[in-house]
């Protein structure tokens, strides 16, 4: 259940920012791209990306990090997010990214997005029912 918490918050705080993204990139009042499809895409791009960096991070970093995991594993994953989300934007708003400012400036306010909403979605799956226990 406490991955089902997980990305039921995410894909909730995707879809809102992908409001912000649909104004800032001139497209708000345009039905497409829909919010929805833009926040469960940002959410399927991060459980894929997720995957294989915990997959990568499970099987090498670890290896390398001793005492300070936690902070290095959230350092490391800024590069993966910033490109999640570039990659977002190259598909629904800008598939030239033209505006090579507005791009870096949006992906910097998606990445920011994403390390609040991992606070809130892994302070809920500790908490509620079903979620995950740390002794």
């Amino acid at each position: 259940m406490a991955f089902g918490y997980f990305v039921a918050i995410k894909a909730a705080g995707y879809t809102a920012a992908s409001l912000v993204l649909k104004n800032e990139f001139g497209v708000r009042k345009s039905p497409k791209p829909n919010v929805w499809s833009v926040g469960l895409t940002r959410t399927g791009i991060g459980i894929v990306a997720g995957l294989l960096y915990g997959a990568l991070w499970i099987f090498v970093l670890s290896e390398f990090t001793g005492d300070s995991y936690g902070v290095l594993y959230y350092l490391f994953l800024l590069p993966i997010r910033l490109a999640e989300w570039i990659f977002l934007i190259w598909i629904f708003l800008d598939r030239g990214l033209h505006d090579r400012v507005r791009m870096w400036k949006y992906a910097a306010f998606g990445t920011i997005c994403s390390y609040a909403l991992d606070a809130i979605a892994v302070s809920a799956a500790l908490v509620l029912p079903g979620g995950i226990w740390v002794s």
